[in-house]
């Protein structure tokens, strides 16, 4: 496979960088083992320390590109989780609507049926006094 070639690009593209980061890691490694073997002279010293700083400030983003951890991805990761939560959340509140609603239902059809059952046994009773007990006249 050539790491050029575009037909391998989506392939390529990530050996290209895994290489390139590792060139850069190792660079960085000799460049911190030459300045702890030879010292480093005083009018020089901020420059090295500057060098170091930038360098060392680069590691993170060096070692995520080699380890194959894109900080975009990470970051479009968390957004989809966190977009992810809230639909859970206005789901879960929905739920709890929905549950709200059916228990209201259930408490009127309980009250409809108490009031229905009264009024068949009060029209029951009326009829059982007109059958039984007709109205004097």
């Amino acid at each position: 496979m050539n790491i050029f070639d575009p037909k391998y690009n989506g392939r390529a593209k990530d050996v290209r960088h895994y290489l390139g980061s590792i060139f850069v890691f190792l660079f960085v490694v000799g460049i911190i083992i030459t300045l702890l073997q030879y010292p480093v002279l005083e009018t020089n010293k901020e420059t090295v320390l500057m060098l170091i700083g930038s360098i060392s400030a680069s590691l993170p983003l060096i070692i995520s590109s080699i380890i194959g951890a894109k900080p975009d991805d990470v970051n479009a990761m968390k957004q989809t989780i966190e977009k992810k939560e809230n639909q859970i959340e206005l789901l879960v509140k929905a739920k709890d609507d929905l549950e709200g609603m059916v228990i209201n239902l259930q408490k009127q059809m309980l009250e409809n049926q108490d009031m229905v059952l009264d009024r068949v046994v009060l029209k029951a009773a009326m009829d059982f006094d007109e059958k039984y007990n007709p109205p004097k006249k």
